[in-house]
């Protein structure tokens, strides 16, 4: 400590005052001491051991006082140094507050030389709160540490290459591996490769901060495989990932009781045929039995048409009551060697062993026959059909999936082009599935390819011959197959849903180039937009359909909506809403295809249509002077008396035209007046000024 000298006496009383406030007001404590009684304390070390500044000062209050009794021996060589300017070690000791508690502090003594006399001083911190930290932290630690060793369960950290840092004895018992064995071994050594993926994503989620679990295998030291349930999670500490931990799970015993149940499961509960497994293990005798294809065989799949339907309509129970009647029915038609189950809802499927072809297609038909007679359940009587696929063995080499297979596979084919009938598989229909899936999966990435593109056929006024509408009919420019038919991609775009984008990207293109034609001078004629049923199911449909013409700056009078009658059997009064919204707006309603669906005559009446479109088919009918001529008048007189607009579709002559005319059909379009075309090749066909 040193004091002004002589020359600087002047500036003594400034550098005092600024010396006391500075050790007065720090936030810390700081005492002095002359053979061990106190001489000074400021205010934050009074505060700390609860006494009044003046009161330790007048008491001249022995340091060790203040001490705890346990931790004295501690203090005690502060008073021991003898060498002025000396600096002890920090130490950590308990003060003794006014009210007898104990203060945890961290004290920084040194010992000086003032005016030949041996000064003691130190500076003491409170560490209270810091000592109790990290005593919570160490029991936190403890309890951790007790529960990882004494948890049954495997439980796990990895880094971040999926290493493992830390095993507790539940892995070693799960996995058979000692702790060193598993430390930094990757845990995707121990996956089962058939589960190696889900392994994979739970673990690439975790270290994202998601938590989640799986079920899965994994492959111990001895060889064997255990199933077991894999909890993953990420650890954050204030906010930041620091770390995945897992804990793992033997399911073993609960897995195998579970595959066991499955297993031996006998009867269907609804119907109580054989369950499905036991019909592919039957089905895997036949084929061992058939002697390498000498004693041929049939596998047919049976799916009950509109079942769903008789569901919703008389309810789940009768549904169940009715499968009953109909395993019954078809169990009258087989032999006692026949093999009958129930695969999966409203789907049946039989093993026909030792069959020949032809026997297997009598079988079949009376079948067929036998489900046209209406069954009574409950007092209703429900009218059925079925749809059948049968595969015929091929002497040898055949196994229970692929039979299966291509029992759906010739099934699905009834059920799409012969309701009610049966098909029998060939490989060409496996050719077709597979085209099917490349149309599906390429479809996905067609619009973001530009593959997709609109062509447009113009509707014509059959009386003025003056340009009305034009049709945008959508195609798709495949890289690979070259333009693929609408049929072909339209319904599988239903199916898996991709109508929805495809339906607004249709919209959105059809709309803009609308807007277009009409700044190039061209019109007034309107654009024609086909909607598809999953479309108008959407909610906010309406609103939907408006928004797009607003981002393309076109009025609703130059849109017009198609919409195919088969869409009117679904969700009535949600689509009736939707098509009211637009009519308000000023779109066009238009009922495409008339007279080949369902359509009663009263959703003429009750829905918002401003035309009824004629399909193609009575309009080829004209040429031959068949009845469907006479519908296609007919439909113009019924539509012009409900003060609607008609358009023939595929006008392809001049005698079709004459005819129409003739009737006083309105519009009319096919290749007549022209094929569809892209917008750009239809200039000498607009409205130009």
């Amino acid at each position: 400590m040193e004091f002004p000298t002589k020359k600087g006496q002047e500036a003594l009383p400034v550098s005092r005052t600024l010396f006391t406030a500075l050790i007065e007001h720090a936030p810390v404590g700081i005492c002095m001491m002359e053979n061990g009684a106190l001489i000074y304390a400021n205010d934050s070390y009074a505060k700390l051991v609860g006494y009044e500044t003046e009161e330790i000062r007048r008491s001249k209050t022995r340091l060790l006082e203040l001490v705890h009794p346990d931790d004295r021996f501690l203090a005690a060589p502060f008073f021991t140094e003898s060498e002025g300017g000396r600096k002890g070690s920090p130490v950590r000791i308990r003060k003794l507050h006014k009210n007898g508690q104990s203060i945890y502090t961290e004290i920084h003594p040194a010992t000086v030389l003032l005016n030949g006399k041996k000064i003691q001083y130190c500076t003491v911190i409170d560490i209270s709160e810091q000592i109790k930290t990290q005593r919570q932290l160490q029991e936190s630690r403890e309890e951790m540490n007790a529960l990882l060793i004494n948890s049954p369960d495997a439980v796990f950290s990895l880094d971040e290459q999926g290493r493992f840092t830390i095993v507790n004895p539940g892995c070693e018992s799960l996995t058979g591996y000692t702790k060193d064995e598993l430390t930094h071994m990757a845990f995707v050594t121990l996956i089962d490769p058939a589960d190696l993926q889900s392994a994979l994503d739970l673990f690439d989620d975790a270290k994202r901060g998601f938590s989640g679990s799986t079920d899965l295998r994994i492959i111990c030291k001895d060889g064997n495989k255990i199933s077991v349930n894999v909890a993953h999670f990420p650890v954050r500490i204030e906010g930041l990932l620091t770390g995945t931990y897992g804990i793992a799970r033997d399911t073993s015993v609960l897995a195998d009781a579970v595959r066991q149940l499955k297993e031996f499961a006998y009867a269907d509960p609804v119907t109580g045929l054989l369950s499905r497994k036991l019909f592919e293990d039957r089905l895997e005798q036949t084929i061992r039995f058939s002697r390498d294809g000498r004693l041929p065989f049939a596998v047919l799949s049976m799916n009950l048409n509109q079942f769903r339907r008789i569901n919703d309509s008389y309810g789940h129970q009768l549904g169940d009551d009715l499968l009953v009647l109909v395993a019954a029915r078809i169990r009258g038609h087989l032999r006692l060697t026949d093999t009958l189950s129930r695969f999966a809802g409203d789907e049946f499927t039989l093993i026909l062993p030792e069959t020949s072809q032809e026997e297997a297609v009598r079988l079949i038909c009376s079948i067929l026959d036998g489900m046209r007679e209406p069954f009574v359940v409950n007092g209703h009587s429900v009218a059925l059909t079925a749809s059948i696929g049968v595969a015929f063995s091929r002497g040898g080499g055949e196994n229970a999936q692929d039979m299966i297979r291509h029992a759906n596979t010739a099934m699905d084919r009834s059920k799409k082009l012969r309701t009610g009938a049966y098909t029998v598989y060939t490989e060409e229909m496996d050719l077709q599935t597979s085209y099917k899936l490349q149309i599906q999966r390429d479809l996905e990435t067609a619009a973001a390819k530009n593959e997709l593109e609109l062509f447009y056929q113009p509707i014509m006024a059959l009386k003025t011959g003056k340009l009305t509408a034009m049709e945008a009919l959508i195609r798709w420019n495949h890289p690979r197959l070259g333009y693929v038919p609408p049929a072909d991609f339209i319904p599988v775009a239903e199916e898996c849903g991709l109508i929805l984008p495809i339906g607004i990207w249709v919209l959105q293109t059809a709309c803009r180039q609308a807007k277009k034609w009409q700044a190039s001078g061209a019109g007034p004629f309107k654009v024609a937009v086909n909607v598809s049923t999953k479309q108008l199911q959407q909610p906010f449909f309406a609103e939907h359909v408006l928004s797009v013409m607003n981002e393309a700056e076109l009025e609703p009078a130059w849109i017009e909506l198609e919409i195919t009658e088969s869409v009117l059997l679904d969700d009535v009064h949600a689509i009736k809403e939707s098509l009211l919204k637009l009519k308000e707006a000023g779109i066009c309603i238009s009922i495409d295809d008339f007279g080949t669906g369902y359509t009663s005559l009263n959703y003429l009446r009750e829905y918002p249509f401003d035309k009824v479109k004629i399909d193609r088919a009575f309009i080829e009918d004209i040429n031959r002077d068949l009845n469907g001529k006479r519908i296609a008048s007919a439909i113009i007189s019924l539509a012009h008396s409900l003060h609607m607009d008609v358009v023939a579709e595929g006008i392809e002559n001049e005698l079709q035209y004459e005819y129409l005319l003739g009737e006083n059909c309105n519009e009319g379009q096919g290749y007549y007046f022209s094929r569809p075309l892209p917008a750009d090749s239809l200039t000498g066909l607009l409205n130009c000024p």
